[in-house]
């Protein structure tokens, strides 16, 4: 009697994680589509703004455009003498100066929307995220 009982346990333990192996599949699928669907619709609400500018260092305008002339000043001097290291250190500190200047130019805006579609918004991305990490991260036996 106590065998059999043990034996109906652990079947109805086997068929209980395989329905649940499916829910989780079910779960991460549906926290997929959540997650998607809110970052696109938020996607749709944002404008991207990009121009170019001028700073102002001390007395003097400079365009976004003359960050390149470090770098043609370092890649003339790198032809020069190859075995320079500053030349690489001016074409390195070059390039992550236009890569900065280039972020630093785009402007990002959230246009007007109401407040039931921002909560939508927020709601779905939340509750896709959620579920995408119950199912990623859940404790496996």
């Amino acid at each position: 009697m106590g065998i059999n009982k043990i034996e109906n346990n652990n079947e109805s333990n086997q068929s209980y994680k395989k329905g649940n192996e499916g829910n989780e599949l079910l779960q991460f699928f549906i926290g997929v589509i959540l997650l998607g669907a809110g970052l696109f619709m938020l996607s749709k609400r944002v404008m991207v703004h990009s121009s170019w500018y001028v700073w102002r260092v001390g007395g003097f305008d400079l365009s976004s455009g003359t960050v390149i002339i470090p770098l043609i000043i370092g890649i003339i001097w790198y032809f020069v003498n190859p075995k320079s290291i500053a030349s690489k250190v001016i074409i390195t500190l070059s390039v992550i100066f236009i890569v900065l200047s280039i972020i630093m130019s785009v402007r990002i805006n959230f246009v007007t929307t109401s407040l039931f579609d921002y909560i939508l918004i927020l709601g779905m991305a939340a509750a896709g995220s959620g579920l995408l990490l119950k199912t990623l991260f859940k404790k496996r036996n």
